[in-house]
């Protein structure tokens, strides 16, 4: 299906262009990945929502959204399985490299949680480069307080920042997990080791500097925080399970919060 879009550029300049795609979202999905972030997204043939006018389309969306839930509940004890061999080899645990874990949702102790939701990391990260990335270690949510953007970095920071590219981003040089502490600080630790390979892979590819780096770690976030807030009042009055089930699937495959089931609304 044909959609046209809209966007600015660094000097502010609006520009239009079409793409093909299937949906509104497969749209932002495909100009994301090109580092293109859409202010408008409009079918061309004038169709609602997500550029579905046809019966036969939404019914051929039904057929494929059970598709991907059988496929979820054969992945689901599949994954268990993995999770619990794992758990019992501890001995492998510890001696293994720290390895790195894609950014989701840590939850857990409050005492433990109530600081890191500030962005206070000084107990657990020595580094202030990995104290940084830590504030973007979960989709969605800035882990800091009054908000984050890169444009307030200092000379001083950026200094900071580029010798920490430089001295501690080498390979081999990844933060040290130790299975003895608290689950929330490991996982912590093995996103932000996740995140520094990330890092080190854009700047090693020529793809932007340590400015442009962080800056598309905070666009990120707040395009992971759009999607929630829209998946969020798409299911506010969802009644078909299988719906909610599919949307907080893929939220959960993003590292996203899951929409809770809302309360009844029966008068008693």
């Amino acid at each position: 299906m044909r959609f046209t879009y809209a966007y600015k550029t660094s000097d502010g300049r609006r520009h239009e262009a079409a793409i093909d795609a299937e949906s509104r979202e497969a749209v932002f999905e495909a100009l994301r990945r090109q580092g293109i972030r859409a202010i408008k997204v409009v079918a061309a043939d004038g169709s609602k929502a997500n550029g579905e006018k046809e019966e036969g389309r939404r019914k051929k969306e039904k057929v494929w959204r059970g598709v991907r839930l059988a496929s979820l509940v054969l992945l689901v004890p599949l994954v268990l399985v993995v999770l619990i061999l794992y758990r019992k080899a501890p001995e492998r645990q510890a001696n293994s490299p720290a390895l790195s874990s894609p950014r989701h949702q840590i939850y857990g102790d409050p005492a433990i949680m109530e600081g890191f939701e500030r962005g206070d990391f000084s107990s657990v990260l020595d580094r202030p480069g990995d104290r940084m990335l830590a504030v973007f270690a979960q989709p969605g949510r800035l882990m800091c307080q009054g908000g984050f953007n890169p444009k307030w970095l200092s000379v001083t920071q950026l200094e900071a920042l580029s010798k920490y590219a430089k001295d501690e981003l080498e390979p081999g040089h990844d933060l040290p997990v130790d299975v003895a502490s608290p689950r929330e600080v490991r996982e912590l630790k093995q996103i932000v080791n996740g995140m520094r390979r990330e890092m080190r892979e854009y700047l090693a590819n020529g793809n932007g500097t340590l400015r442009s780096y962080w800056r598309r770690l905070n666009e990120r976030t707040c395009e992971e925080a759009q999607i929630y807030e829209r998946t969020l009042r798409e299911l506010e009055n969802e009644t078909d399970q299988s719906i909610r089930a599919e949307r907080n699937a893929a939220l959960r495959a993003m590292g996203l919060r899951t929409v809770p089931r809302p309360r009844s609304r029966e008068a008693k």
